[in-house]
């Protein structure tokens, strides 16, 4: 799998890349973000190692308007450390992960989970929020409406938020209603 993505935000100014590169002993997603949200400036970069299964072992999260990085790996069965390597047991039972503000991190569990038309499960993931992308856990929804191919119509669901996500063949995000659209 070698991927090069656009994605054009819908509800702010915004742009962000993605390099999707499949590797020996798994996948690296490699992205970069820019926009105006909420009328602060963001420049996030990140990347994101999956073993072929699609369980995230590491996320790297940069954010170099605040002078801040972030770093986790996993074990790919839920349970995380941080730079240091002390355990993170709040985020016990985590596979995936979830950046605010970019569409592909849904693509992870979509892909991990190979959902069938009908099918729901709810999962814990490591959420980090916007604007502060410090990591917490966090329930969320994946019910697939569709399956086309590998690709389809997902609702994702977390606390009061639902969408209804178009993915291609990949798993990778075509349409996320009124936040992203896919620009190449």
């Amino acid at each position: 799998m070698k991927a090069d993505l656009f994605w054009r935000a819908l509800a702010w100014p915004g742009l962000e890349h993605l390099a999707l590169r499949e590797v020996a002993d798994g996948i690296v997603g490699d992205g970069a973000l820019v926009a105006l949200r909420e009328g602060e400036p963001v420049r996030l970069s990140y990347r994101v190692t999956c073993d072929r299964s699609w369980r995230t072992r590491r996320v790297e999260l940069g954010l170099p308007l605040r002078g801040r990085t972030e770093r986790l790996d996993s074990d790919g069965a839920g349970r995380w450390r941080g730079p240091g390597g002390q355990a993170l047991g709040e985020l016990d039972g985590c596979v995936d992960i979830d950046i605010a503000l970019t569409p592909f991190t849904n693509t992870l569990p979509i892909r991990r989970l190979d959902l069938a038309a009908g099918d729901s499960r709810e999962l814990r993931v490591v959420y980090f929020d916007f604007p502060e992308f410090r990591p917490a856990a966090a329930t969320q929804r994946y019910t697939c409406l569709e399956r086309r191919g590998g690709g389809g119509l997902y609702r994702y669901q977390s606390g009061d938020f639902s969408a209804d996500i178009a993915v291609d063949d990949e798993g990778l995000v075509e349409t996320y209603p009124d936040l992203w659209q896919r620009a190449a």
